[in-house]
């Protein structure tokens, strides 16, 4: 009997100790970043972002499209959320051609691009496309910087996920 009053004791107080809680990083809001593949700069430490594709232009193909991965962290939504890429200049590329929205890509504010801006409803991956231009008259290898920015919809992710490169050669 003294048996079966412990036994019933100890599940009686594992069944009370048993709670459900909510991690805290959710209840803060939603993030997007860049999906990394597991390359890493030796140099930096940092985890490089690549295109899930290599698109090539020339005067035979005057435009194709590196697609790029992003990840929403947090809860799926029940609604599609919107992302937003925006260029910079990186000082570090002096080698290459700053890309020109409607020259060397589509500008990111394009309607073209704008409706594959959209992570859709119970969806936390996307693949985001970058549409690159031949321009006969650029010569050399054109550098093209982007950087997720902030929407109603979502906060950055880590730094290092906030940025996105293609260069190419445009020749």
């Amino acid at each position: 009997m003294k048996r079966l009053f412990i036994i019933v004791f100890l599940f009686c107080l594992g069944v009370a100790s048993c709670h459900y809680e909510k991690p805290e990083f959710y209840e803060e809001g939603d993030y997007i970043q860049f999906y990394y593949s597991n390359l890493i700069n030796k140099d930096t430490n940092d985890r490089k972002t690549t295109p899930l594709n290599y698109p090539y232009v020339n005067s035979n193909r005057l435009r194709d499209t590196a697609w790029f991965r992003l990840q929403a962290v947090g809860m799926p939504a029940k609604k599609d959320r919107i992302v937003r890429f925006e260029p910079y200049i990186n000082k570090a590329d002096s080698n290459y051609i700053t890309a020109v929205p409607g020259v060397n890509y589509v500008a990111f504010d394009d309607p073209e691009i704008q409706r594959h801006m959209i992570i859709p409803a119970d969806s936390v991956y996307m693949n985001i496309p970058v549409v690159i231009l031949y321009d006969p008259e650029t010569r050399g290898s054109v550098a093209l910087n982007f950087q997720l920015v902030p929407t109603d919809d979502f906060e950055l992710g880590e730094l290092t996920l906030r940025k996105g490169r293609y260069s190419y050669s445009n020749y």
